[in-house]
């Protein structure tokens, strides 16, 4: 019994660990986002003008800010999900959360690149495909830990399994179709991000329901209902 004890508690060990890590980062890269706003040079006694033409330039900025923020909040609600079924971790796990990790920490950097240069198309391009990656590496990570429940749970159903490829590759899809949106108008880019919501709200309303209904049957039927992405 003891025996059984400490194999699973070495085994809880990195993957404990390995969440405290992205934890970390997650805050990081929300504090840093904000950081890379620019602040007004100090003022004795500015005037009215002063103060609204500076408030005024301070929204693409604001708008740069936002939008990591959001990409970062999504990515890390998603990290919660996953991280609650994992029962164990391995080497080709870690490496690649590691690599999903360093993506995610190049978000800061790139929304701080937007925010020096707001009219470049090259830089937001770059900004899509950081977010590009970071999804595809989190897609290709729960596959390899959730391929025949590997390193989650074996409670865990297939309806489960599928639901949580479908909302990672959310991101990365949204990310590429920003791209072709910097290609063809970069003014429009920034508004484009704050639609991302919009597909995670369908995937729920689509197989939401279904979803509940294979939880409720143990996941017994759910590869009739859900389809591999």
């Amino acid at each position: 019994m003891n025996e059984t004890q400490d194999n699973n508690s070495e085994q809880k060990e990195p993957i404990a660990h390995l969440r405290r890590v992205a934890d970390i980062i997650f805050a990081l890269a929300m504090a840093e986002c904000f950081l890379a706003l620019d602040f007004p040079d100090k003022l004795q006694q500015p005037t009215n003008s002063q103060v609204i033409t500076f408030l005024f330039a301070q929204i693409k900025p604001l708008t740069s800010y936002a939008i990591a923020f959001m990409i970062v909040g999504f990515y890390w609600v998603e990290h919660i999900k996953q991280f609650k079924y994992y029962k164990k971790s391995d080497t080709i796990h870690i490496s690649l959360y590691l690599l999903y990790l360093m993506g995610m920490f190049l978000i800061p950097y790139s929304d701080t690149l937007i925010i020096y240069f707001p009219e470049n198309a090259l830089v937001k391009i770059c900004f899509s495909i950081n977010t590009t990656f970071i999804g595809l590496i989190s897609f290709l990570n729960w596959t390899y830990a959730s391929h025949k429940h590997r390193l989650i749970t074996d409670e865990i159903s297939s309806a489960t399994i599928i639901l949580t490829r479908w909302r990672i590759l959310i991101e990365p899809i949204f990310s590429l179709l920003t791209i072709g949106v910097a290609i063809i108008d970069q003014a429009w880019w920034e508004y484009v991000w704050f639609l991302l919501p919009i597909p995670y709200l369908w995937i729920e309303k689509i197989f939401g329901k279904s979803y509940d209904e294979n939880e409720q049957q143990g996941g017994n039927s759910s590869e009739k209902k859900f389809f591999w992405p």
